[in-house]
């Protein structure tokens, strides 16, 4: 079989990512990839190959904060994704960056005072990712939990920001 291009789905942990792959699914009920309310449920990279799909779905685990590993499990995880993204990036058609749109606020933060101690954060990846030429499609996930307002001040929020994110 011909090798397929790969799409990659990728974000922080507990984000979604897996649900996200779901709905590019013909049957999802047939996808063993593990979600939860806790972060960390995927552990391991989930390569989707379907013979009536053109192309694989790559979900990764999640960067960051797992409820059940340890900081040691963490990093691993982190060089894992790092390591698989430098060694496939040629692979990848298209990325697509999921971000909990309720965190965006403390993202925006965290990405411009660059704390060496927090959680990679997703500005992070795009970046990752932008070096390696794949394109990009940033999906907002849990946009059902805000408010009319709260949605309204989130997206403030991330549009007067763009240009300095280098989002544009």
């Amino acid at each position: 079989m011909k090798n397929k291009p790969s799409l990659l789905i990728i974000g922080n942990s507990n984000v979604g990512k897996s649900s996200i792959t779901r709905l590019l699914l013909p049957n999802p009920k047939q996808y063993k990839g593990k979600s939860g309310k806790a972060p960390g449920s995927t552990l391991l990279l989930k390569s989707i190959n379907l013979p009536n799909l053109p192309y694989k779905i790559v979900d990764l685990p999640g960067f960051g904060y797992m409820k059940s590993s340890s900081r040691r499990r963490e990093d691993h995880i982190k060089k894992q994704i790092i390591l698989h993204v430098e060694k496939h990036s040629q692979e990848y058609f298209f990325g697509l960056v999921v971000i909990n749109i309720l965190r965006i606020e403390d993202e925006i933060d965290k990405y411009f005072t660059q704390n060496k101690e927090t959680i990679p954060l997703s500005f992070e990846l795009i970046n990752f990712l932008r070096e390696f030429n794949i394109p990009i499609l940033i999906i907002f996930n849990k946009i059902d939990k805000l408010s009319q307002f709260e949605k309204k001040n989130q997206l403030i929020c991330l549009l007067t920001q763009q240009k300095d994110l280098d989002l544009i």
